[in-house]
């Protein structure tokens, strides 16, 4: 038996590793502004991680029996689905943080004498990663002969935020009726710079009832896995009956409904 647990443990141990390298190159692909439709992110990684799952959870199994094995394999999955949303959330924030600059450059280029399309250019120059492989991918497709339109949409296609459909919108409302673009985009990028600085302060101001929100969610999961140590013989008793396991089932169920509720409520649109 012993062997067995060691021998499990070191698969484990080995897919996870392997796991971390896959996840590592599928999150460098994921800053390569493609359409999903040619660039497939993050299989092998989510094939790993699974493999990798069901090890832990044949670990646990062995080790304190299948309740155990089930929560660790799913805690694994489920914090493997968080990180990879927490990673996108954050490349989708910093995107967003660094299109002012970037609007702001375009506007200094084209005060400059420069056209549009050298105007995204200089700004692909002169941004930082991630939004800078946006730009870039936008002025290759430009000089290759894209029309302006298509380009523009991949671009926003590739952001995806409300923020680059404003300023998709405004560099197209001025291609197709003109006016003074550099005072627009200023008065853009003062906008979007507003935005941000309103959305820090009410994240700060949500701070303190985000956690406790997570804390009240999580509370109850930990007095259960705390019974579970000290009282093992009362809460393997649950599960042994079909009322204790509904019970068990029902509260789960509530504590992720209120979970979400609350995240709900802490939303401001």
């Amino acid at each position: 038996m012993s062997g067995l647990i060691v021998v499990v443990l070191g698969l484990a141990a080995w897919l996870a590793e392997r796991g971390s390298k896959s996840l590592r190159r599928g999150s460098a692909l994921s800053d390569w502004p493609a359409a999903p439709s040619t660039i497939r992110i993050g299989v092998p990684g989510s094939a790993r991680v699974a493999s990798v799952a069901a090890l832990v959870g044949v670990a646990g199994f062995v080790l304190a029996g299948p309740i155990v094995g089930v929560v660790a394999a799913a805690s694994l999955v489920g914090s493997w689905h968080l990180r990879r949303r927490r990673r996108a959330a954050r490349v989708v924030a910093e995107r967003d943080e660094q299109l002012a600059d970037s609007v702001r450059a375009i506007a200094s280029a084209l005060r400059a004498g420069m056209s549009v399309p050298q105007a995204i250019g200089f700004a692909a120059r002169e941004s930082v990663p991630p939004l800078q492989a946006t730009w870039s991918a936008m002025d290759a497709a430009l000089e290759l002969g894209v029309p302006f339109d298509d380009a523009l949409g991949q671009w926003v296609f590739t952001v995806g935020t409300d923020d680059a459909r404003l300023v998709a919108g405004v560099l197209l409302l001025n291609r197709r009726s003109g006016g003074d673009l550099p005072t627009t985009l200023d008065q853009v990028a003062s906008t979007l710079r507003e935005r941000h600085a309103a959305a820090r302060e009410v994240r700060a101001l949500t701070a303190q009832a985000r956690l406790s929100g997570t804390i009240l969610g999580v509370l109850p999961v930990g007095f259960f896995a705390f019974l579970w140590i000290t009282s093992r013989n009362e809460i393997e008793g649950a599960f042994r009956s079909p009322a204790g396991v509904g019970a068990i089932g029902l509260g789960l169920a509530l504590e992720g409904l209120a979970f979400l509720w609350i995240r709900r409520l802490l939303e401001v649109r």
